[in-house]
């Protein structure tokens, strides 16, 4: 152990507020020089306009980042920059959050305050916490919830671990991925307060050691988490205003079900066209988070779990595992996000690997003032990640989104139409105009965007001459009309002509 630093677990004082303050202040000011400014693309604008108008985005709906993020925008910004100004608040929140968890797990203060700022300066985490999206919100609960359970693990206090399944269920409304931890907290919720030290020691979860306290433990925290996933309750309620954003268009119990379990993003789930690339490409999430360096000091961190605390390492490792698990071969543009839950996990023994390394220049180094020129050699780490990524995220200069918004509202001509149809392309397109700068800033509200209608309205459409428009060039109208570049969308300028006069219709 270090002198002086505080390493047996649970030891905190007021000094760790202080220190978790400061790593959290030193990865906000990262995240507020590098915010995205405006609008960006895809879901993030969809869900600015979810929290603007307390709508329902894509499944499974997300109510309590939408309630969250309606707080934000009441700020004196724009809608767009308010939202990401939220992701960089809970980006913060989590960083010190991963200080009192490494504290937690028995790392000194200066090893845990590096495994926090390796976690908020990792560029997986730190390109999330610069935009509106949902997954860092889902990871300040999923911290908070590990935290309450070790603390409450340790002191034995049931009502302690009742509130972290409380406040675990209570974040699935910011974001699903965190219950593909929920095997690991369960094994954590199950061993909890027994004293198992050694790997051999995790035999007393299945025994009749304090059995009736801990199943009465377990009973409270099904119930917990149960209660805080009624959040989800709000969708279906929400949807019966007829918001003016829904998504999911949830009318139905059997609607919200569907949607509740992912909609039609299950579809996309175990899709294995090449296991070997998706192993490449998986690995390659956990290696830009941490590099090297920080991927040692995890190993090193989670052996120094198994020897020392192996309970906490079976559940963190199982917490890590099912995450990988079920969104290995999940087929959509970005896969890597959703393995944060997992990344967080791994980055937490990156701490305990810095109090390992700290010890052992203790015991090599002979003199003190040598040791103590040294120890500051391990923060070059995280300012590696600073120098590495900060290129790579930095969103500050960024206003393509923007851009394109303002063209669209600049060149389409009056009650023009534009047809969709939710392919990829065009919904990156479609949440920029139709959601954020119809549904927010109320612009260009005479355009009409419609589901792909029937190819024989549409060529009624444009034989009457109403201008129709496409965001991109979709494989399926390109037989049936004729398309051409118009500014920064698509008009349809005729219909081709059939065989035998054959009504049209899409492939």
């Amino acid at each position: 152990m270090v002198a002086g630093q505080g390493g047996e677990r649970g030891t905190t004082t007021a000094t760790d507020g202080i220190v978790a303050a400061v790593a959290g202040a030193a990865c906000l000011a990262l995240y507020l020089v590098t915010l995205c400014p405006t609008v960006f693309w895809y879901d993030s604008a969809e869900y600015v306009a979810a929290a603007v108008t307390l709508g329902i985005p894509h499944p499974p709906g997300y109510p309590l980042y939408t309630w969250i993020a309606w707080l934000f925008t009441h700020l004196p910004l724009e809608p767009a920059r308010a939202v990401n100004l939220m992701s960089a608040a809970c980006g913060t929140a989590g960083v010190m959050l991963a200080y009192w968890v490494g504290r937690e797990l028995g790392a000194n203060r200066a090893a845990a305050a590096l495994g926090a700022t390796a976690l908020g300066t990792g560029r997986l985490y730190w390109s999330q916490s610069i935009v509106a999206e949902t997954y860092v919100p889902g990871l300040v609960f999923l911290l908070g919830a590990l935290l309450l359970l070790l603390r409450g693990s340790r002191t034995k206090r049931a009502r302690t671990i009742i509130a972290a399944a409380g406040l675990a269920g209570l974040g699935l409304g910011a974001h699903l991925s965190i219950a593909t931890c929920g095997l690991g907290l369960a094994v954590l919720v199950g061993g909890a307060g027994l004293s198992i030290v050694a790997p051999r020691g995790l035999r007393a979860v299945v025994s009749r050691e304090h059995l009736a306290w801990r199943l009465r433990t377990a009973a409270g925290c099904a119930a917990a988490a149960l209660l805080g996933s009624c959040v989800f309750l709000y969708v279906p309620l929400r949807a019966a205003m007829r918001p003016a954003l829904n998504v999911g268009q949830v009318d139905s119990w059997p609607r919200f079900a569907w949607m509740l379990s992912g909609g039609s993003y299950r579809e996309l789930l175990h899709q294995y066209s090449s296991f070997p690339r998706t192993l490449l490409q998986t690995s390659a999430t956990f290696y830009d988070q941490l590099l090297v360096v920080g991927l040692a000091l995890a190993a090193v961190g989670l052996v120094h779990l198994w020897r020392r605390q192996a309970l906490l390492a079976l559940g963190l490792t199982v917490a890590a595992l099912g995450n990988v698990a079920f969104f290995f071969g999940y087929a959509v543009h970005d896969p890597e996000v959703f393995f944060l839950p997992g990344v967080v996990v791994l980055t937490l023994p990156v701490a305990l690997g810095a109090h390992a390394a700290w010890s052992w220049l203790d015991r090599v180094l002979g003199g003190r003032w040598l040791r103590l020129a040294a120890r500051p050699l391990l923060f070059v780490y995280p300012l590696s990640l600073v120098l590495s990524n900060y290129g790579a995220v930095d969103m500050s200069g960024y206003t393509a989104a923007r851009d394109y918004g303002e063209r669209l509202c600049a060149e389409l001509p009056r009650r023009a139409v534009i047809v969709h149809f939710s392919t990829p392309p065009e919904w990156k397109n479609h949440t920029v105009f139709a959601f954020y700068y119809q549904l927010v800033l109320r612009r260009r509200q005479d355009v009409r965007v419609v589901r792909p209608a029937a190819p024989a309205q549409v060529s009624e459409l444009v034989r009457r001459g109403v201008p129709v428009y496409l965001y991109y060039p979709v494989a399926r109208v390109l037989p049936l009309f004729h398309l051409a570049k118009d500014g920064a969308a698509y008009r349809i300028r005729g219909v081709r002509p059939r065989p035998g006069g054959m009504p049209p219709a899409w492939r």
